[in-house]
């Protein structure tokens, strides 16, 4: 994780630009780089919140970073254009800019993980035919087409024996257990992803969710931490 402020990136890294997200990557970066130990990544004291925009806004008036991205094209146009060589990305990013053919790599790190969860919710408000849309929908997603489509992007649903269904058997062995392609791996879109015998990144699901350091979280002062992340930005 302190690769993103080694000198040797200078103007050509990127850090994601979603305070509660950004943050949890910043304290990765803090904590692998040896300047401080946080008891609790996920709910900081406002003193640690301090230190952790100290180094950032050094780092950055220093000319460390080429750019702060916040949606997934800016993230793909960054590091296809060259402008960037290492970042904070989201694995369907990552797969995109593998299809254009340009090489690009979702690194394992030794300190591990910053992962993040997503789930439906309905409101009480929703009633009738509506309500049973919505559960419709649910279903729908969960049923396997959806997380076959995630996987292949290098997410994980939350039910993986429908999207396993959903999947050839070595695009599953490909994706879940870290075996080598078989065949060769398509992209969602049906662009070609990695040639027969890749392995995946990472390894198995096993592998890296076992390797999960911190999760995105809420913290108690999460309204003076995104104070303090956007006078980071503006600084």
């Amino acid at each position: 994780w302190s690769e993103l402020l080694n000198p040797e990136f200078k103007g050509k890294a990127s850090i994601l630009n979603i305070p509660s997200i950004g943050i949890m990557d910043a304290a990765m970066v803090v904590e692998a780089a040896g300047l401080h130990k946080y008891a609790d990544k996920g709910n900081m004291t406002r003193a640690e919140i301090d230190l952790t925009m100290k180094i950032l806004t050094e780092a950055k008036k220093n000319g460390q970073f080429r750019a702060f991205w916040k949606d997934f094209n800016e993230s793909v146009n960054l590091m296809a254009s060259g402008e960037t060589v290492i970042q904070s990305m989201w694995s369907p990013a990552v797969t995109k800019v593998r299809s254009m053919g340009i090489p690009c790599t979702f690194q394992p790190l030794k300190e591990g993980y910053r992962s993040w969860a997503s789930g439906f919710c309905v409101s009480k408000g929703v009633t009738g035919a509506k309500l049973d849309w919505a559960y419709e929908f649910v279903n729908w997603f969960l049923s396997g087409w959806a997380g076959a489509y995630l996987n292949r992007q290098g997410y994980y649903s939350a039910v993986l024996s429908t999207a396993k269904a959903n999947m050839a058997p070595f695009e599953w062995a490909y994706w879940m257990e870290g075996k080598a392609a078989e065949k060769d791996i398509l992209a969602p879109d049906g662009s070609l992803l990695e040639k027969a015998g890749a392995l995946r990144d990472g390894g198995s699901y096993d592998d890296r969710m076992g390797n999960v350091a911190c999760w995105n979280a809420v913290m108690d002062e999460n309204d003076y931490m995104v104070r303090k992340w956007n006078e980071f930005i503006a600084a």
